[in-house]
């Protein structure tokens, strides 16, 4: 089975990356776990970007893409492997969480079935976005990675920022591969379009390949976490009735800072 979808258009050096939609656990993963089906579940739907694959729509059928088809619970993508470099490993949420989200354990893994899941889901996964970004940089000499993730709009007790979420938009970033006028590009494009923005709160960072990360300039990337109050009912999951219109006014956006990105010289 294959762990992900991949959209490849090579009309654009965009690549767009949809990690954390995802809720299915398949068979041969819920094993490893020590909880039961319906704790698994809520626990799955609880952790999720749930329709996010959905909210960036628009933008797979205009860009390069990768979407993950399985639950962040059998390995999180968006994490480092190396556990030593990965922060939330400390409550157990690391590349390959072992707690739930209320901090109780959900499953304990040899470190001959870590490797295993490593070697299934994850690097499968960073070679199909790293080889995304290679077709980029060999047709256009550059790639912008676009992040794409949701927040909920109150802090989880595990979460390290506890502050206050009254905003709509976070844009993650990177010293390295996010300079300050991409970001402020994507950032002056959402705030004309009504949206309230903050930088790396809740979350900070934004994914790029291990091969290029901080050595290779000519890729770009920036993380774009969108409030779930704007298009979801948190309590129970469901989409809210302004969803295409959140979906379509936050892909605009993104579209205009794409436009703009094309047109900067950058090095």
């Amino acid at each position: 089975m294959a762990y992900s979808k991949i959209y490849a258009s090579g009309i654009y050096p965009i690549v767009c990356n949809i990690p954390h939609d995802s809720t299915i656990i398949p068979k041969q993963f819920k094993e490893d776990f020590s909880i039961d089906n319906n704790e698994l579940k809520a626990e799955a739907f609880e952790l999720a970007d749930l329709h996010t694959k959905d909210l960036f729509e628009p933008l797979l059928k205009k860009y390069n893409g990768i979407v993950s088809k399985i639950s962040r619970l059998v390995v999180d993508i968006e994490r480092f492997d190396n556990d030593n470099l990965e922060t939330m490993s400390s409550v157990g949420m690391g590349v390959l969480y072992e707690k739930s989200t209320k901090g109780k354990s959900i499953r304990k893994l040899s470190r001959a079935r870590k490797n295993q899941l490593l070697h299934s889901v994850y690097y499968p996964y960073h070679q199909n976005l790293e080889t995304l970004a290679d077709i980029c940089l060999k047709k256009f000499g550059k790639c912008l990675i676009i992040d794409c993730h949701s927040f909920p709009e109150i802090a989880r007790t595990y979460e390290p920022d506890q502050s206050k979420r009254n905003h709509d938009i976070c844009l993650g970033s990177n010293h390295f591969h996010t300079p300050k006028i991409i970001f402020d590009t994507f950032k002056d494009n959402f705030k004309k379009g009504g949206f309230k923005v903050k930088q790396n709160i809740p979350f900070s960072g934004t994914i790029v390949p291990a091969k290029y990360f901080n050595k290779n300039k000519n890729v770009y990337s920036i993380m774009i976490e969108v409030n779930r109050k704007l298009y979801m009912d948190e309590n129970n999951f469901y989409k809210k009735p302004g969803f295409n219109d959140i979906s379509s006014k936050i892909c605009h956006n993104i579209n205009r800072s794409v436009e703009d990105f094309l047109k900067l010289k950058l090095i």
